[in-house]
């Protein structure tokens, strides 16, 4: 992972004065300029999240970062369906979605049913899911807007606004990839959390420091649950990924504290709202 020059480190305190942020300003570490912070753009129907393109998984630097606990991920709690359009223009306006929430891409591909990138948001200006702030729509038009209850805006595609569907069920997951957390040495408080496969990271989140204080990420998480079926969760959607608006804070300690609401996809049978936890190795 490289190190991120204080230019860039200047550069995001100053955007971070702003209530609303361009993700263009800020270098480092799995901070993809133009990023979607949406979710996975492939025509298939496995990704979760929906949205363009993913940004990279960042090798970690071994001078800056040591492991700081290894562990693993599980869901915690219910799990909610979650609800899609079958018209109109899909995640980002990448394409448009059919019935059955079929997604053609801009491209003119086309994927399977119940695709992550038709997944449904309120924007009509109703509280969020916790009761709290505002759903809008962005300034680009896109859904899913939440304001806080100070009304400064997060960024499209949160999980605050989701349309949830009508079931609400109990379902265990568990996830083969080996989670390991990094800490910085350099007294910035930039953490690294890579869930790794064999010799490959499948998955990564980045926390930027307490000076920036934001969590992106990348990469998707693969797992089954207690009936065998596959479910993926896509580290780029909203919820793990942030490009704009109010920032995410360190999302590696949530994980490990209360968990974090995620998008979660189980290919053309559909999506649902589950909450991601991370369980350290005393």
């Amino acid at each position: 992972m490289p190190r991120f020059p204080l230019a860039a480190a200047l550069l995001a305190a100053l955007a971070l004065a702003a209530c609303s942020k361009d993700p263009s300003s800020l270098v480092g570490p799995s901070s993809v300029s133009g990023g979607s912070g949406a979710g996975a753009g492939s025509g298939g129907s496995g990704a979760s999240g929906g949205g363009g393109a993913n940004p990279a998984i960042q090798p970690i630097d071994t001078t800056v970062f040591a492991p700081s606990g290894t562990g693993t991920a599980a869901n915690t709690g219910g799990t909610t369906s979650l609800s899609f359009v079958t018209s109109g223009t899909a995640v980002l306006g990448n394409g448009t979605c059919g019935a059955n929430a079929v997604w053609t891409d801009s491209l003119g591909n086309v994927s399977g049913p119940n695709n992550p990138n038709c997944i449904a948001y309120n924007s009509d200006g109703r509280p969020g899911n916790n009761h709290k702030g505002q759903c809008v729509t962005s300034s680009k038009g896109y859904p899913g807007l939440w304001l806080n209850p100070q009304l400064h805006p997060t960024q499209p595609y949160q999980t605050n606004c989701l349309v949830l569907g009508t079931t609400t069920f109990a379902v265990v997951m568990s996830f083969p990839a080996s989670a390991t957390v990094y800490a910085a040495n350099d007294g910035s408080g930039q953490q690294a959390l890579d869930f790794n496969q064999g010799a490959s990271t499948v998955a990564q989140l980045v926390y930027h420091g307490t000076t920036n204080d934001y969590t992106t990420g990348a990469g998707v998480l693969t797992g089954t649950d207690n009936t065998s079926r596959t479910w993926t969760i896509d580290f780029s959607q909203s919820a793990l990924d942030w490009t704009s608006g109010l920032t995410n804070g360190n999302l590696i300690s949530a994980l490990t504290t209360t968990g974090v609401q995620v998008v979660a996809c189980q290919g053309t049978n559909g999506c649902s709202l589950v909450t991601l936890k991370l369980t350290l190795t005393p």
